[in-house]
């Protein structure tokens, strides 16, 4: 006896498709962690100056010594500090997405919205991932391109080399999640083991990790993971930092524009964001390069 069968009356059924899903992208980490300047009105470039600390005489004297003040900096161990001044040239972080007539109507998602959450999507991807690249232009590195996996010790250096270098508190870790979560990462050092930078018990930070799979934060820092840190040959460059490290210039916050296109029966949505990353104060930071998984 034959059967009516999917197969045999496949022309007869619809296909229903369920409201699309986008492609998901890492947020904005690293800019609510560094500096935020208004910028608006005139002007293109934000320079940032340093100005030299002074030195208080101590003798017994009726007069004292005039001091200038000099637009440079030192380090505490006396070597030259940052270049002076500091400064970030603004730019256009920008997508559009050409939506035809037919294409809206005939969906059964809202494309118009999609593609705003698209655009603005990719701008904030844009803005995180120009700040991590600065991750690299930092001197300090408790790593290197062949280093072995993260070590203790390479926590206690960075959080000492900061505060040898007055940066304010509080102190941020960002370090790529595969950093953070694999057989090399920072989550190593944090079971058990004699080599780990704390002891078993309960409300330890190997508890957290324990029962967790993550700890907000470890030995001084608090830990963020951020998939938008570039990755060479499994290498990358996480950053162990204070808020004065990195400068964001905000010059015009995130807008978007629709224009009719008639010529093409569609609408132009347009998203746009100008602002300028740099390099703040070199010493206030310390690249963390490491490898993930088995790369060592």
């Amino acid at each position: 006896m034959a059967s009516t069968t999917t197969t045999t009356v496949l022309e007869t059924i619809p296909t229903i498709r369920a409201a699309a899903l986008l492609e998901l992208d890492e947020g904005n980490v690293v800019q609510p962690l560094v500096t935020n300047i208004p910028f608006p009105g005139p002007g293109l470039t934000h320079e940032t100056p340093f100005i030299k600390k002074e030195t208080a005489e101590h003798a017994q004297t009726s007069s004292l010594s005039s001091q200038v003040m000099e637009a440079t900096s030192t380090y505490a161990d006396g070597s030259n500090a940052e270049t002076t001044p500091s400064s970030a040239s603004v730019y256009l972080n920008g997508a559009y997405i050409l939506l035809q007539d037919i294409a809206a109507i005939t969906s059964n998602s809202d494309l118009a919205a999609l593609a705003g959450q698209l655009i603005g999507q990719c701008i904030v991807v844009r803005k995180d991932y120009d700040l991590v690249s600065l991750f690299t232009a930092i001197s300090i590195n408790q790593g290197s391109t062949t280093s072995a996996a993260m070590a203790p010790a390479d926590l206690y250096d960075a959080y000492g080399s900061l505060r040898k270098q007055f940066a304010p508190l509080p102190y941020h870790l960002v370090l790529h999640p595969t950093q953070i979560w694999s057989s090399h990462g920072l989550i190593v050092l944090l079971n058990n083991a004699t080599t780990s930078i704390q002891s078993q018990g309960m409300g330890t930070v190997g508890e957290d990790v324990a029962r967790y799979g993550f700890s907000g934060m470890v030995m001084g820092f608090n830990i963020w993971a951020d998939a938008n840190i570039p990755f060479t040959t499994n290498t990358g460059s996480g950053c162990a930092f204070a808020r004065s490290a990195f400068k964001s210039v905000n010059k015009r916050d995130f807008m978007i524009e629709i224009q009719r296109d008639a010529t093409e029966v569609g609408d132009k949505i347009v998203g746009s964001e100008m602002l300028g990353v740099s390099l703040l104060r070199n010493h206030h930071g310390n690249e963390m390069q490491f490898p993930s998984f088995d790369a060592v």
